[in-house]
């Protein structure tokens, strides 16, 4: 899909496919996860009237599992009542035949939104129901399934035992807001990153998620140093041990917030990604051999802030300290990057 910035995003949204509408219910869905146990999108072949589905409780073992359905519809309208008689049909029919409960709530979803003859039928459930009664042999006796499905007594008894206020409407500007929310929205869009939150003030003393890269840091220094460090507290007595923890704990610290804010912006591996090069642009400098741990942890940072990283939305607001950061991260998370070898 042409996500071209001079399109806005309602313009976007309403030349998606429907495969594209469907992924863009699901990413939006991402928001909703204190409503439900579990979600997933099911739209295509097979689907029995489900695209993206919320599971308020477990469905596994289950036949009284509450969900709510999305039905995703792309038309180049909004949507009236003529277009929906054969998924509210399928809905009926396949619960009916327990291949699954009928859903507490059911939203239509149009990137055009619904049309007001629609969205007047859905304030009234009973016409609702009466009127798919009234089009069953029309819309839905050779629709809903490969073979002919007969509005038998007993599933028109059935259909009028549901409940259809289940049947709802959401519509496109909320879908819109809310999805902004998600770390889906930027790179979907293509819309500019909101600001960067600022670094937390550095604490004076290690914080524990610091131990494992700060104890690399400081054999690296006993490696190099004429007396012996072997804690913090040797290695801030000595000023250019001092200095360098302290650039390297701000680092750390702003990759993480950058790390944070990669989590909430960008899509899933956007940040790993970004390790991953750094680790794959210094790994040259971790495989050699170094006269001191001290001189490669320096080398290796500065090739870092060096490096030519792949052009992305995150890539695009990394400073040099997230650079030198990542070093310490990847220290810190994978205990294949040393700067020296433990005695």
């Amino acid at each position: 899909m042409d996500t071209s910035q001079n399109l806005s995003i309602q313009q976007q949204i309403s030349v998606m496919s429907p495969s594209e509408w469907e992924e863009f219910i699901e990413e939006w869905l991402s928001t909703k996860t204190d409503l439900y146990f579990d979600y997933e999108r099911l739209g295509g072949a097979g689907d029995q009237g489900r695209d993206v589905v919320g599971y308020v409780d477990n469905p596994v073992e289950s036949d009284t599992y509450v969900w709510d359905n999305y039905q995703c519809k792309h038309y180049s309208a909004p949507l009236s009542p003529s277009k929906i008689w054969e998924e509210i049909g399928k809905i009926c029919y396949f619960s009916f035949l327990n291949k699954y409960p009928f859903p507490r709530k059911y939203y239509f979803i149009a990137p055009l939104g619904i049309g007001t003859k629609l969205s007047d039928l859905l304030k009234k459930p009973k016409l609702l129901q009466l009127q798919l009664l009234e089009n069953w042999d029309k819309c839905c006796r050779d629709r809903i399934s490969i073979n002919k499905v007969e509005l038998t007594d007993e599933l028109k008894e059935y259909i009028i035992s549901l409940d259809f206020s289940a049947f709802d409407k959401i519509i496109p500007i909320k879908l819109v807001i809310e999805h902004s929310k998600t770390r889906f929205h930027t790179t979907r869009f293509s819309v500019p990153l909101p600001n960067r939150p600022a670094t937390p003030e550095l604490p004076n003393k290690v914080e524990e998620k610091e131990i494992t890269y700060v104890n690399k840091l400081i054999l690296a220094y006993n490696s190099h140093a004429v007396e012996p460090i072997i804690s913090v507290e040797n290695a801030n007595n000595v000023p250019i041990y001092r200095k360098h923890l302290k650039r390297s704990r701000e680092d750390f610290a702003h990759a993480e917030m950058l790390r944070n804010f990669s989590r909430d912006n960008m899509p899933y591996g956007t940040f790993e990604n970004i390790q991953a090069q750094v680790k794959s642009g210094i790994c040259d400098i971790l495989d050699s051999d170094y006269v001191n741990g001290f001189e490669k942890v320096k080398s290796a940072v500065s090739e870092a802030r060096k490096l030519q990283l792949p052009s992305t939305s995150l890539t695009s607001c990394i400073t040099v300290h997230d650079r030198g950061g990542i070093c310490q991260q990847l220290a810190n998370d994978d205990h294949e990057v040393l700067w020296c070898y433990y005695e």
